[in-house]
């Protein structure tokens, strides 16, 4: 390829292939793609990287152009797609713009640009304009598509394209309001189902009325829609009072039937104006059980199905009608027909339901209320803290058992005994296995911070509970005291009194300094109580100390002492060496009363 002509944002997938065809010299798309063995339809859509490399396109240029089964924009939706038929708009052709995605669309029969009925009938040859044949802007006979003739487009039309499209035009005014600033991802759908709602078809099932073919149909099929939005919302209240009263059941969803399911499976903001306007046409016109079941005129109103209660709680059905059973939320039961039982919930019990839903959450949302990891939250389980969360009875069809009411006061709580700290701080967050690898110390910390023995940090108490922060002098202080008590490590005994660290360590292991051991780190730490250290020195003496003293070498000082009867005791081999040399006390004042 010589030229590379790159897709417009606006433009559809049928529309770009016209346009390249065009830059290559093709007058007609279907000469062209057929050069490469190609012909528009699905099994080009879903080569549609093979088909690029065919083109030698830039990997990636048909991707946002394609039709797709889950689209971005309804307009791009391929379950609407048009197979039959390809309009334009003149004014578009002769501006020079590309074929606009929306035009693909089964629905869309207007340009929202120039306010014109869209074109798909040649004035030539007669034949409808066909995707995937012709050229940018000429039929395949040779019909200039910038010289059809315009008409005028009805605003309702106008309306309906510029909300399919997601164009935000004046003539949008006349739509229901929620629908006038919002186009949802499924407004196809919806309108099939309003238009396809008024077709009679031979088996007498909604939902199965094929889609138009070309614009003459569309525009046959969409008049149920043009009228319901154009008479907002009284022929609405019309439709709905029609067939409330074209049934004797005894509740109004059983009169509604399929088409009040069908409604009722598109929720969203944009739909609200509908529903708004079912409920209200249900409570003016129709005496029976709607929301509620039969016993209760006065507050009949204030009952719904748990079909419905189970829609707005977001949970099955199923759950309800068990609850109920079970007594464990009240409700109401009647039967109609041959053995149908519903079952009725009244509003305010639905409320609480909701509400106690939403107050009861499960562990991930705990955790991210609380702002800690997962073993963060196992450490402060076994602390005991998460206890307190989850009490002893949970209301009926919670999913969660954590009460986000008690965490929040926690918090709170916890909070309100900030404090001035001078020094360095740790969040809370920070307080894990990478702080230190004792587990019970820091389930002990987290145990002063909840009985306010540890105090958070002024100025750190805005946040989440991980945000916390608290003087890492006493976090550490803490830590040493689980770890050994108020005793001496190993390492600090090195350190007051000179020994080295590892002799200490063996002189623990063969009994000669008395010690507590503890887990630390997965192997053992030990403690040493000062009075154990005076025992000790009271004992013995290393023979380095005493050789320094003396001003000779260790090894000099054990000849002559093996001279006079007094051997060492405690050492150790370390590689070729032997260190740790110990002398009893009491072996040398046996060795001067001796001498004296």
């Amino acid at each position: 390829m010589s030229i590379l002509v790159q897709p417009d944002q606006s433009e559809s997938l049928e529309g770009y292939l016209r346009r390249f065809a065009e830059a290559e010299m093709w007058p007609d798309v279907s000469d062209f793609l057929g050069s490469f063995g190609l012909r528009y339809g699905r099994p080009l859509i879903e080569d549609a990287l093979e088909v690029e490399g065919l083109l030698e396109l830039p990997k990636g240029t048909l991707g946002d152009i394609l039709p797709s089964a889950t689209p971005s924009i309804p307009t791009r939706n391929w379950r609407f797609e048009r197979h039959h038929s390809a309009p334009i708009c003149p004014d578009c052709i002769s501006e020079g713009r590309p074929h606009h995605h929306s035009w693909r669309h089964s629905f869309v029969t207007a340009c929202s640009e120039h306010s014109l009925r869209l074109a798909d009938e040649c004035p030539m040859c007669g034949e409808n304009f066909m995707p995937g044949r012709g050229g940018y802007d000429t039929c395949h006979c040779g019909c200039p598509l910038d010289r059809l003739p315009r008409n005028k487009a009805l605003e309702a039309e106008v309306a309906l394209s510029a909300l399919i499209s997601g164009d935000m035009h004046p003539s949008r005014s006349m739509l229901p309001p929620a629908l006038a600033f919002r186009t949802p991802e499924d407004i196809g759908e919806f309108v099939y189902f309003l238009a396809s709602a008024e077709v009679e078809t031979e088996t007498g099932k909604q939902g199965k009325t094929p889609l138009p073919k070309n614009l003459a149909e569309a525009t046959l099929f969409l008049e149920p829609v043009f009228s319901t939005f154009c008479d907002w919302p009284t022929k609405f209240e019309c439709a709905v009072s029609a067939r409330l009263s074209n049934s004797g059941a005894p509740t109004a969803p059983m009169r509604l039937g399929k088409w009040y399911q069908r409604l009722n499976s598109f929720d969203g903001q944009a739909y609200n104006d509908f529903h708004a306007t079912l409920g209200k046409v249900v409570q003016s016109e129709f005496d029976g059980a709607y929301a509620g079941g039969a016993g209760a005129p006065s507050d009949m109103r204030n009952w719904v199905s748990a079909a419905e209660a189970a829609k707005i709680l977001h949970i099955r059905a199923d759950r309800l009608v068990d609850a109920v059973a079970k007594k464990r939320i009240p409700g109401k039961k009647y039967a109609s027909g041959f053995g149908h039982r519903h079952t009725m919930i009244h509003r305010d019990t639905v409320a609480e339901i909701a509400q106690d839903r939403q107050r009861f959450i499960d562990k991930t949302t705990a955790r991210e209320v609380l702002g800690i990891s997962r073993k963060q939250y196992d450490l402060l389980a076994e602390a005991g803290l998460i206890a307190r969360f989850i009490p002893e009875t949970l209301p009926s069809l919670v999913d969660g058992q954590y009460d986000s009411v008690a965490i929040k006061r926690f918090v709170d709580d916890i909070s309100s005994t900030a404090v001035e700290v001078d020094g360095a701080t740790v969040s809370l967050k920070e307080l894990n296995l990478r702080f230190t690898t004792d587990a019970a110390a820091l389930k002990e910390v987290f145990c002063r911070i909840s009985d306010g023995g540890l105090r958070p940090t002024m100025g750190s108490t805005d946040g989440c509970f991980a945000g916390l922060r608290f003087s890492s002098k006493e976090i550490d202080a803490i830590i040493a005291d689980v770890r050994h008590g108020s005793g001496l490590t190993i390492q600090k005994v090195a350190q007051l009194t000179g020994w080295k660290d590892q002799c200490v360590a063996q002189w623990c292991k063969q009994g000669l300094i008395q010690h507590e051991e503890f887990p630390h780190a997965g192997k053992v730490g030990r403690s040493i109580s000062h009075e154990a250290l005076c025992i000790f020195q009271m004992e013995y003496v290393p023979v380095s100390t005493l050789a320094g003293q003396l001003g000779t070498s260790a090894r000099h000082l054990m000849v002559k002492l093996s001279d006079i009867g007094i051997e060492t005791i405690g050492a150790f081999q370390d590689g070729t060496a032997w260190r740790g040399h110990l002398l009893k006390l009491s072996d040398l004042a046996s060795a001067l009363k001796a001498v004296t």
